[in-house]
């Protein structure tokens, strides 16, 4: 086995093996199934024609919501996607920070929430944007955000990558015995 990573919220390993040494997994008594590590493509979002962005937050009632005290405080969400671009003048102020905030399993851009399609930036805008262009645009305006990003620089996403970021999810400070 030239590597392996250990994917304990599914009892699984992704590893990286010659043929022979997969067959040898495949038949052991304790594996109940051997698949090829998926990759899955970030579609490329469609232009759609200018609309008030509000017209999302009223179809899901959101200013109701605001209007009864719902409106994120103390709430943290997550976004697995192609990231979040950390200086979108709608985020900046909701991304929670520290080191158990960010997630890139492949290591491209380790350190800070970056977002180089747009997708993950856009979802993150819909649950917990701001006000900064004038207008609301998230459900949860002052909720805070954390974010995985499950999808490369070049856009693909491999099956392991979108399992190490459930995981990261589940225990972002890495310790099993703090409260997350």
């Amino acid at each position: 086995i030239e590597e392996h990573t250990v994917l304990w919220a599914i009892n699984g390993l992704a590893v990286a093996a010659t043929p022979e040494i997969i067959r040898e997994l495949a038949e052991r008594a304790d594996v109940s199934a051997v698949r090829l590590d998926a990759t899955v493509v970030l579609a490329q979002p469609k232009v759609a024609a200018a609309a008030e962005p509000e017209w999302n937050l009223e179809m899901v009632g959101a200013p109701d919501l605001w209007a009864s005290g719902h409106t994120g405080v103390g709430v943290v969400v997550a976004v697995l996607d192609s990231g979040v671009d950390v200086l979108h003048p709608d985020l900046a102020d909701r991304y929670r920070g520290g080191d158990n905030s960010w997630f890139d399993p492949y290591g491209e851009h380790p350190t800070s929430p970056s977002d180089l399609a747009g997708h993950g930036t856009a979802t993150m805008g819909v649950m917990v944007g701001r006000d900064a262009g004038g207008t609301d645009i998230g459900v949860a305006p002052l909720a805070q955000w954390i974010a995985v990003k499950i999808f490369d620089d070049r856009g693909n996403a491999t099956a392991t990558a979108i399992h190490l970021g459930f995981q990261w999810l589940l225990d972002p400070d890495g310790d099993p015995s703090t409260p997350d």
